[in-house]
């Protein structure tokens, strides 16, 4: 059970809008001008010129979670990775771009859900080498959301993850830093033993090891995600 902190003072709603963006045989449907404020008109679907548009699109500081699953609606945009604290608290972390691309919908018994994908790219350090890793991150989103906790367990769907939420509207980049986090491989390594050698890793003849000390930065990112549950 992950619980999602509530930002302070609530942004209502301002207006409604709505934009329909047919892909693949999906109407989305964006409410709030937060999410509505596209500056073309929809004459002819052409994928390849609205979808980078609309990832160009700042995402909004907070959102009704509960209601846009309730509207079917999307969380799509970008932000820079420098606007996720606990990640850009690591040396060589603040530089780059989030890329967010989430559905939010509500099935036929009433449960509630986010799901879709975030994508960053993040420098790393090989805890076999200790040289640079440049790591291609994906963050598959996959929660159920839920208002108790006493409730969450035996609606959860199998491959689901419950998040808690309370009344108030969730901050986004909080939702996409613990995805991220949560993504992260407990060891990094170059996939490719070559790219070690190049940063003078050397192979015994017998197999072993050598004998390096390891870059603790994951564990240290680790630990703040845990303690970010606890005092919540």
């Amino acid at each position: 059970m992950r619980w999602m902190p509530e930002p302070d003072g609530v942004c209502g709603y301002q207006c409604w809008a709505l934009v329909f963006w047919q892909a693949a045989g999906v109407i989305t449907i964006w409410s709030n001008n937060d999410y509505a404020q596209f500056e073309f008109i929809l004459t002819e679907i052409n994928l390849v010129d609205i979808i980078p548009r609309l990832m160009q699109r700042s995402l909004p500081d907070t959102v009704d979670l509960w209601r846009l699953a309730a509207e079917n609606g999307q969380i799509n945009g970008t932000m820079a990775l420098g606007a996720l604290p606990r990640l850009a608290a690591v040396p060589n972390h603040a530089d780059g771009t989030v890329m967010v691309m989430l559905t939010a919908r509500m099935d036929n018994q009433g449960r509630r859900f986010v799901e879709g994908e975030v994508h960053a790219e993040i420098e790393l350090v090989c805890q076999r080498c200790l040289g640079t890793l440049v790591l291609p991150l994906v963050a598959k989103v996959s929660l159920m959301l839920t208002r108790s906790e006493s409730k969450a367990e035996a609606a959860l769907p199998e491959g689901y993850e419950a998040l808690l939420i309370g009344e108030k509207r969730t901050r986004v980049t909080d939702l996409v830093e613990d995805e991220l986090l949560l993504a992260l491989p407990q060891i990094p390594r170059h996939n490719d033993l070559r790219e070690c050698q190049a940063n003078g890793y050397v192979v015994s003849l017998d197999g072993a090891m050598p004998d390096m000390k390891p870059h603790h930065a994951f564990a240290e990112l680790a630990s703040l995600l845990r303690d970010s549950k606890r005092n919540n």
